[in-house]
Order: structure tokens, then sequence, then C-alpha cells
């Protein structure tokens, strides 16, 4: 069945925050991903990732993992999002793009996580 990005988009967001649910860091994880466009927005895809990586926790270790599995789903001869980011040979338009990308995957993220974890 051909399925729409937003369907696949829905379906992965579904996946993350139902592997997340029951997890003592559920709660902090649902405050992550409802900051999460807010701070990359302000601050950028690779300053927002990094600081995830710097952060390190449960909470933000998953984020992170969770945001590159959709973006190894999309470009699966990408090892990690933050190397891609930063490399030499990926433009200014292919992050504007994966930026945007992102921030959509976190919109049906942050339904769910309200929808789904605990406070």
């Amino acid at each position: 069945m051909l399925r729409s990005l937003e369907q696949m988009r829905a379906k992965m967001a579904w996946d993350f925050i139902n592997e997340v649910k029951g997890k003592d860091y559920q709660k902090d994880y649902r405050a992550y991903v409802r900051r999460a466009p807010a701070l990359i927005l302000s601050n950028g895809l690779g300053n927002t990732l990094a600081f995830w990586r710097a952060k390190g926790g449960a909470a933000y270790t998953k984020l992170y993992e969770h945001i590159n599995r959709w973006f190894k789903e999309r470009r699966p001869e990408e090892e990690d999002i933050l190397a891609w980011v930063v490399s030499d040979s990926t433009s200014s338009l292919e992050v504007f793009k994966e930026t945007k990308e992102v921030i959509s995957l976190l919109s049906w993220m942050k339904r769910f996580a309200e929808a789904e974890l605990e406070e």
C-alpha cells in the first residue's frame, strides 16, 4: 500500500511515543518533545542536535535517536543526522529542507506525546 509522507510521519511518531510510554523518563521526554520545534527554530537544527547529544540522559538520548532513525529511514546511505548537517558536502538548502522535515515529524510526536505520555 502506498502511504503519504504525512502518514509515514504519523506512524513513525506513534511508534516512537509508544516506545517511550511507561519508561521512567517519559515525563522528561514529553517535555523535550514539546519544546523541540521552538528550540530548532531559534537555534538551528545542528545546534539543537548537538545540545541533545551533549546533555545526554535517557530522554535526550532517546529523542536524538528517534530523530536520527527518521532521518536514516529516508536517507539510508547516511549514518548520523548531526554528522550529515555539519558535513562539507551538505548544502544549506538540504539542511533547511531537513529542518522542515524534522519539525513536521516533531509536530506529530508532540501531539502523540501530549495524548499518551504522563505529565
